[in-house]
């Protein structure tokens, strides 16, 4: 079990920036960065850090992909629950 969460956790620090530049990345990583809350995060602490004050576009991008991710929860929270209580049963393999 902790190989998955190392495993994951190490591909999110690369994808999303915290550990390598970004712009070192292939284009097909950078693009599934973009995907994910962490990377807006670190672009605006970067910038906070660097004293250039928050960027509203990151702001509102690390909003939006929070919203898209917190949507996709519930959704797979409504299915799971679903199929647990069709079949009676809280395991889901």
């Amino acid at each position: 079990m902790f190989l998955v969460s190392n495993v994951a956790s190490s591909v999110l620090l690369l994808l999303t920036g915290a550990a390598v530049p970004r712009e070192t990345l292939p284009a097909w990583m950078r693009a599934a960065g973009e995907l994910l809350p962490l990377t807006h995060a670190a672009d605006a602490a970067r910038g906070l850090s660097a004293g250039t004050g928050l960027d509203g576009r990151l702001l509102g991008a690390e909003l939006g992909v929070g919203a898209g991710w917190g949507l996709l929860a519930v959704a797979l929270l409504a299915a799971f629950e679903r199929g647990s209580r069709r079949r009676a049963t809280l395991d889901t393999m």
